[in-house]
């Protein structure tokens, strides 16, 4: 009754995917934004708030603050941008929390009088479900699509490479 080793496919080395994506999304539609953030620490976490957290409390519930994707200032609104290659149901939920901590943010507060505060979910392939769950949340919708995201998706089996090969031949992303 001697057990057998399981055997594992060795471990792909980490890419940072999404983070390249946001960044050549927000590089690629906002040109001439006033301002760009990437990787931003939303809010102050409820202790800090409270003004009774020691060196340890606050280091810790530093670490529990949410991050947003981006944030980009423009002349009239700032928007918080969430890019989701994997789960985009997900990035709904966490940019309504966003959203409503931004003017909460010491970083950004020079920035807020006379902004809109606006959610922008960017997903690499359209889905008409997360549309219209995010018309209804007061969240933009975009789909941004470079090839080279495509083939992440088709490397990691989230895209039939069927599908990959229509849509380089439709012209559907961007080289």
């Amino acid at each position: 009754m001697g057990y057998e080793p399981i055997l594992r496919r060795p471990r792909r080395p980490y890419r940072q995917i999404e983070r390249r994506y946001v960044v050549e999304y927000v590089l690629n539609r906002y040109p001439r934004a006033l301002l760009r953030m990437f990787n931003v620490r939303l809010g102050i976490p409820t202790p800090i708030k409270a003004g009774k957290a020691s060196m340890a409390e606050y280091r810790v519930a530093k670490l529990w603050a949410p991050f947003a994707d981006a944030i980009v200032v423009l002349d009239n609104e700032i928007r918080v941008i969430e890019t989701k290659i994997r789960y985009p149901r997900h990035g709904i939920g966490a940019l309504k929390d966003y959203v409503r901590r931004v003017p909460e943010t010491p970083t950004l507060q020079k920035y807020l009088p006379n902004r809109n505060i606006i959610g922008v979910l960017v997903t690499p392939l359209y889905d008409p479900d997360i549309e219209r769950t995010c018309k209804l949340e007061g969240i933009i919708y975009d789909v941004y699509t470079p090839c080279w995201v495509l083939e992440y998706m088709v490397e990691v089996k989230l895209l039939p490479y069927s599908e990959y090969i229509r849509m380089l031949e439709e012209g559907k992303c961007i080289r």
